[in-house]
């Protein structure tokens, strides 16, 4: 059975959105190591008085507020993992998508499901990476553009973890809330 046009475009990009999440966690770690770097010169240039490295005047807060960033930024994945304890209680039903054999999938449906899944954490990793930008923009002395980084930290962590608030939600609400419902509306049922 085929899929229509956009749900069988959704299933072809299910190998791709994983690897979309690993490229945007990798950059977030080399842009933590930056940032980090950016801090100890920071207090580097504090510490000595030389100020051939910078063209604007550091501070003791920035420095130390940019090594932590950094060091938050490099292990992001972990952190969003202890967020989603907070948020969406664990986070459950995102980790039964990352198995080491292969994902369940008996239809068009699941696929349907599972590359919508991938989809919002491209999103999420993508909303926190923003949070990082905007936090480190703080440590500088910046206003921040576009947003506050909390609301993009919270907010990625939500849409990283689609399918557990999805379950949050028809928990609360007492009705079905969930992927399945996209799949009857894309007509994906399968």
């Amino acid at each position: 059975m085929n899929a229509p046009g956009l749900t069988q475009m959704f299933i072809n990009l299910t190998e791709t959105f994983p690897l979309v999440v690993k490229l945007v966690f990798l950059l977030m770690g080399l842009f933590g190591l930056f940032v980090g770097f950016r801090g100890l010169q920071s207090l580097y240039v504090l510490a000595s008085g030389d100020q051939r490295f910078t063209n604007h005047p550091p501070s003791f807060e920035g420095g130390f507020a940019q090594i932590a960033l950094g060091g938050a930024l490099a292990v992001a994945p972990v952190l969003l993992w202890q967020a989603a304890g907070t948020f969406v209680l664990g986070g459950d039903a995102t980790t039964a998508l990352f198995n080491y054999g292969s994902v369940p999938n008996t239809g068009n449906c699941d696929a349907l499901k599972i590359a919508l899944s991938y989809f919002f954490m491209v999103i999420g990793a993508v909303a926190w990476f923003c949070g990082g930008l905007q936090l480190y923009d703080g440590t500088r002395g910046y206003r921040h553009r576009g947003g506050s980084a909390a609301l993009y930290l919270v907010g990625g962590v939500l849409c990283f973890f689609v399918n557990d608030v999805a379950i949050l939600v028809g928990n609360t609400l007492g009705m079905s809330v969930s992927l399945d419902n996209l799949c009857k509306s894309f007509g994906a049922g399968g």
